[in-house]
């Protein structure tokens, strides 16, 4: 394939992905709708799972953190150095910000990622 083969073929997928990223978009919002009836109904008749031919649903309730005081929170993991309540992940923004100012982080080094920018026109 030469090149203008190449990105008519990459515009095709975007689109199909893009189509399809919408239809994704909008199930997920029926789905949670559903969810939300399903919960309510179950509630209104005192139960906690049922089901029929096709399915069974039950009420899952699982305990999240919702951080009310970041500050706070930090001066914990500081003082207690778990660092378990935090999932391991740098932030790009943050280190590329870093990097502009010179500035050299222990335990990190810059990887460069390529990608192709696509824009259908």
């Amino acid at each position: 394939m030469n090149i203008n083969e190449l990105i008519e073929e990459r515009s095709e997928v975007k689109t199909s992905m893009d189509a399809l990223n919408s239809d994704l978009k909008n199930l997920q919002v029926k789905k949670d709708d559903l969810d939300y009836q399903l919960i309510t109904k179950l509630d209104e008749q005192g139960l906690a799972r049922t089901a029929n031919e096709k399915a069974s649903v039950s009420i899952n309730t699982s305990t999240v953190p919702d951080v009310v005081d970041w500050d706070a929170l930090y001066a914990h993991i500081t003082s207690t150095e778990d660092f378990s309540l935090l999932q391991r992940r740098v932030s790009s923004t943050a280190y590329k910000e870093l990097l502009k100012l010179g500035e050299d982080i222990p335990g990190l080094q810059p990887r460069e990622v390529r990608r192709i920018n696509f824009r259908n026109l």
